[in-house]
């Protein structure tokens, strides 16, 4: 996981604000190009703080904060992604928050190289899945029997045999989907700041939500919808690990994509104490790396 982020400009807490504010927190800025191998060799997390990565956009960053309307910068971020060209990024999912420019990010993404992926928009104009109904989808996949449906990267094809082998599906999802219901968007607002959000990121961690928890599901919702674009739930086995009963959901639904086994698996990620695992050892060697420096 290379989750790209930084603090907010535009809202009442960004993804770093969270991180900064949760108890015991990971050191963010400790991910940088150099430390990157030696945090996945203990962690399969790592938050790329963007302020880190993106040094020239302090030049601007007390602009974006006096300007109450999204910029360009809005649009920029989720495509800057600092290890897009590394190889490391197999799959990935991009949040657009207006419908109307969902095509232009997925050949943005498409040109850039990608050759799995899911931009999506939700209904209400959310640039997540929407957990109260449906999320607009564009699914950059590569061709059936071509290398770029077999592998994330090919050797083989020139650069113009690649584009041409990956194409974008369009789709509608919803919570169903993924045998889950529907909640309404009130029902999962993110608390007041930063401080009560990361309490909630670590309540989830931990597994000490309730199953039918609205918030719970719909960070479900989302991981399951990556998982599920990773290729990993095309697998006909499961050996994920204690509490995996190895039985594999076949069921398919749009895009023809098993998405009620990437929720199952999101849950055994919560619920075996895998997720918590890799969080703990992400804010394990941030520390180490930073004392270290």
């Amino acid at each position: 996981m290379a989750k790209h982020g930084n603090n907010s400009s535009t809202s009442l807490s960004g993804s770093a604000d969270l991180l900064q504010r949760a108890p015991n927190p990971p050191v963010i800025s400790a991910t940088t190009a150099e430390n990157l191998p030696t945090i996945y060799s203990q962690s399969n997390y790592a938050f790329l703080y963007a302020r880190e990565w993106h040094p020239g956009m302090k030049y601007a960053a007390a602009v974006r904060k006096e300007v109450p309307v999204r910029t360009i910068f809005n649009l920029l971020g989720p495509l800057a992604n600092p290890v897009h060209d590394t190889g490391l990024i197999e799959a990935r999912i991009l949040g657009v928050a207006r419908k109307d420019i969902g095509t232009n990010f997925a050949e943005a993404l498409r040109f850039s190289g990608a050759k799995k992926a899911l931009v999506i928009c939700g209904d209400e104009n959310l640039d997540e899945l929407s957990c109260a109904g449906p999320t607009h989808c564009w699914y950059i996949h590569g061709k059936p029997g071509t290398a770029a449906e077999r592998e994330p990267t090919s050797d083989d094809d020139s650069e113009d045999d690649q584009l041409a082998n990956v194409e974008i599906t369009n789709f509608m999802l919803s919570p169903s989907d993924f045998g889950l219901p529907c909640h309404s968007l009130d029902t999962v607002h993110g608390g007041k700041g930063p401080k009560e959000n990361a309490e909630i990121l670590m309540q989830i961690l931990r597994n000490e939500r309730p199953a039918d928890d609205p918030v719970l599901q719909f960070v479900l919702l989302n991981t399951a919808a990556l998982i599920t674009v990773s290729g990993i739930c095309e697998a006909e086995v499961s050996h994920m690990g204690e509490g995996d009963n190895g039985k594999v959901v076949q069921e398919r639904g749009p895009g023809g994509l098993r998405w009620k086994e990437g929720l199952r698996r999101a849950k055994w990620c919560i619920q075996s104490g895998a997720a918590l695992a890799q969080w703990e050892a992400f804010v394990k060697v941030t520390n180490e790396l930073h004392t270290a420096a």
